[in-house]
């Protein structure tokens, strides 16, 4: 079976390429040149491609999967967890098979939770800023300790749970979570409460939890208003999460005391930019100004470990496909 992954897919084949050559008697990856746009889909068919890997910031219209089967492609393989970019409703309609990589290592992204947690409250950009110009005054550096926090975390699966755990070595006062499924190891760390309480009682909040129509900017002003004041916010899973007006006018206010972004609704411009004098997004432009905030570029995942998982877990989807026509992860029923 023939796979096509544009440059543009996890950086290109050459992660996959490991891989593949465990099932080369079945697999060849093919590259090709460019975005996957509607004109570029016909090099699938031009390469025999009855499979390809696939990711993307923004969920394409109907007629682009519609394109995708025209030429042959039988799969796709998504080389992440989420899948929101995926049309399901059009790939079942063409005949589309599509696989995600439902889990890979929770550490990473945990890690560089803790990370932007540990950076906000020793108000570490701020310390760089002035190192940079030569000043090295304390004024206005004095931090906070973990232990003295109350945290929440919104979402309490594997990448949450594997949070719970690093936090729980620094001794916080309470930990809070939120999360539809109760289980009996998370509560070994943390109380389930309501998203009411959760937002009411604690000094940061943390996003784990994955994307949906019902969670879209579920951080809004109405939500800020029912958290503390000076609340830290963390968002480590899905831009659409935060409605980032409202999140600007709380930094203004002072209701938000720090916020760390390693997503951001409309990302996806980030990538295409071609002028790296000027921020192509501009409520992030108007975020940064704010010394209180730390944005990663959607590198929380982006460890070594991870892209082993990611890699090895899309091509033994596509080797599924291959050899049964069937996968275990599948997404189109």
């Amino acid at each position: 079976m023939n796979i096509g992954i544009f440059t543009t897919a996890g950086g290109g084949g050459g992660i996959f390429q490991e891989y593949i050559k465990k099932h080369s008697e079945k697999l060849t990856l093919i590259e090709l040149e460019g975005l996957p746009t509607i004109e570029n889909l016909r090099k699938l068919k031009e390469n025999n491609c009855t499979a390809m890997i696939y990711i993307s910031d923004h969920q394409e219209s109907g007629a682009f999967f519609q394109t995708i089967a025209e030429q042959g492609v039988k799969y796709i393989c998504c080389c992440s967890a989420g899948y929101e970019y995926l049309n399901l409703e059009a790939m079942k309609k063409y005949g589309i098979k599509g696989a995600n990589v439902p889990e890979y290592s929770p550490n990473a992204i945990s890690e560089h939770t803790v990370m932007l947690l540990l950076a906000l409250l020793r108000k570490l950009r701020t310390q760089i800023l002035r190192v940079e110009v030569n000043n090295f005054t304390r004024q206005g550096l004095q931090g906070q300790e973990v232990r003295n926090m109350t945290i929440g975390i919104v979402g309490a699966g594997r990448i949450g749970y594997t949070t719970l755990q690093c936090l729980s070595g620094f001794n916080p006062k309470k930990i809070y979570v939120y999360d539809h499924l109760e289980k009996e190891k998370v509560k070994k760390y943390a109380e389930y409460a309501s998203l009411n309480t959760l937002y009411k009682e604690s000094d940061v909040v943390i996003y784990h939890c994955s994307y949906n129509e019902e969670n879209y900017h579920m951080v809004n002003a109405k939500t800020l208003a029912e958290m503390k004041d000076n609340v830290i916010l963390i968002n480590v899973a899905r831009g659409p999460l935060f409605d980032m007006t409202a999140v600007l006018e709380g930094l203004g206010q002072g209701k938000i005391g720090a916020l760390g972004l390693d997503v951001i609704e409309g990302e996806g411009l980030l990538k295409k930019s071609k002028n790296p004098q000027k921020c192509p997004l501009p409520i992030l432009e108007k975020i940064l100004q704010y010394e209180n905030v730390i944005f990663t570029s959607h590198t929380a995942y982006y460890t070594d470990e991870a892209i082993r998982n990611l890699s090895a877990i899309t091509v033994e989807n596509a080797y599924s496909y291959a050899m049964t026509g069937n996968c275990p992860n599948e997404l189109v029923k």
